[in-house]
């Protein structure tokens, strides 16, 4: 590795740090904070009822999930990977937003390592250094690689995968083949989309072995190995209905694919708009348009179909949220740096010389600028009152007290309050409290329903951003 190269990837890792730093302090109360609050609660319950990854547990005991009641809170979604090492962090540091964002910020950095080396491998570094830059640097991508979601970690491990396994067909030794399966293993059990990025995988086989890559025993080891902890997971979760949330709207909820509002939210709306913005668009599209290199062969387009496979199938959940679209980061990122790369070296026999870089920079620029716009708001706390109503319920409350938080079913107002409970009122109040939840805490000061709950029911504290209260069967309803 020259001297050069750790100079250029040591600034990429410290400008990458760096940004991430913006409003790092921001409670889990910004965009998505549904998905981050359940994530956070998880990790924070291992801490507070003791580390048991095959049981996992969030705050929510109501029926929203599924319809099915959770009264003892399990959360089966992915494997906690993730939030265990969260947990391990919060055992050292105490329970903090900041702390458990820069588990994601760090884990982003090693995304940030292992993709340089990727595409170094595969192409040069200086197509290297510019995938690396662009992914450390991409508005929407800082922002979600500063957030409490497993997204991230999946990324890692998938470009882990991706790295190794290619070492493993080059050099053949079964180090780097242990190395694939333990990454194989994170990334599956961290988000089990991952599935669908195991195309590329199949492609380096395909490039190594031909048509008889399906008969090499070191592989079907590798797809044993990669595939039996998910499946046996799969099998485990089903002891518990009630804590596997309803998956199947995320497919094609509304008859959306291949509609034309589907082509409009995944290309327009998110990556010309949201992801890549026009600028970054532009720099992907070039990229793709250039013929491949070097031993890079189809790998990148085979990647790449692996996005439109996950975007196809998974329908309506990446129309639905814009979170979705983090694992098609690192591609974009390299294709963006093809496109640059095109740009920089326009043959001087038909264009001027300074065209190329000028048009290169200004489409970075606008992407910067452009993106950092469409993403600002994601940072903002839009209801900071549940953040002090939060503080109050922790403070005045029994640590044992169960708690209503209605706050449309997003666990962020419950979840502050440190307390399990319900994010929505889902049966009438008197079932409640005959269940044992008696306290109520709301936002909604000027409800007329909770003005006459306060009026009649035991008013614990009110303040002009909150209303905590004790309720009893004889107080409802009059």
């Amino acid at each position: 590795m020259k001297k050069i190269e750790i100079i250029i990837l040591s600034a990429i890792l410290i400008l990458a740090f760096a940004v991430r730093l913006y409003k790092i302090d921001r409670p889990i109360a910004d965009w998505h904070s549904w998905r981050q609050a359940d994530t956070a609660a998880v990790a924070r319950n291992f801490i507070k009822e003791g580390f048991n990854p095959l049981i996992p547990k969030y705050d929510d005991k109501s029926s929203q999930a599924n319809g099915l009641d959770n009264p003892q809170r399990y959360r089966f979604v992915e494997f906690p990977i993730y939030n265990s090492l969260i947990a391990a962090v919060w055992s050292v540091t105490g329970i903090d937003s900041i702390s458990a964002r820069l588990v994601t910020v760090f884990i982003t950095l090693g995304s940030t390592f292992f993709l340089y080396f990727l595409v170094r491998f595969l192409s040069n570094w200086q197509t290297a250094a510019l995938s690396a830059f662009f992914f450390a640097t991409i508005p929407y991508n800082v922002f979600y690689s500063s957030t409490v979601l497993p997204g991230p970690f999946m990324v890692f491990s998938l470009l882990g995968l991706y790295f190794s396994f290619a070492k493993w067909m080059k050099i053949d030794r079964w180090e780097w083949g242990i190395v694939s399966i333990l990454f194989a293993n994170l990334a599956i059990l961290s988000w089990p989309i991952a599935i669908f990025f195991l195309l590329p995988i199949l492609y380096l086989a395909f490039n190594k072995y031909g048509l008889t890559f399906y008969q090499k025993p070191n592989l079907w080891i590798f797809a044993v190995l990669s595939l039996a902890p998910f499946i046996a997971w799969r099998i485990w979760m089903t002891q518990f209905p009630e804590g596997i949330p309803n998956w199947r709207f995320l497919i094609n909820e509304g008859d959306i694919r291949f509609k034309g509002a589907f082509f409009r939210w995944i290309i327009v709306e998110r990556l010309g708009k949201l992801i890549l913005t026009v600028g970054g668009f532009s720099l992907f599209i070039l990229g793709i348009l250039k013929k491949p290199e070097h031993k890079e062969k189809l790998f990148y387009y085979v990647w790449l179909a692996s996005s439109a496979l996950y975007f196809t199938v998974f329908a309506s959940g990446n129309v639905r949220h814009d979170y979705y679209q983090v694992p098609f980061i690192p591609i974009a990122a390299i294709f963006m740096a093809i496109g640059t790369k095109t740009l920089l070296a326009l043959p001087s026999k038909y264009f001027n010389q300074y065209i190329g870089p000028a048009v290169a920079l200004s489409l970075v620029a606008s992407m910067f600028a452009f993106g950092f716009f469409e993403v600002r708001g994601f940072y903002w706390i839009n209801k900071p009152q549940i953040i002090e109503a939060g503080k109050a319920a922790d403070r005045i409350l029994p640590k044992d007290a169960t708690i209503i938080a209605p706050y449309s079913g997003d666990a962020a107002f419950l979840y502050q309050t440190n307390r399990h409970g319900y994010p929505i009122v889902d049966r009438p109040l008197e079932i409640f409290v005959d269940q044992g939840t008696k306290f109520l805490i709301s936002i909604d000061v000027n409800d007329p329903g909770i003005q006459n709950l306060a009026r009649h029911c035991k008013l614990i504290e009110i303040s002009g951003q909150y209303v905590l209260l004790e309720m009893y069967r004889e107080c409802i309803g009059k």
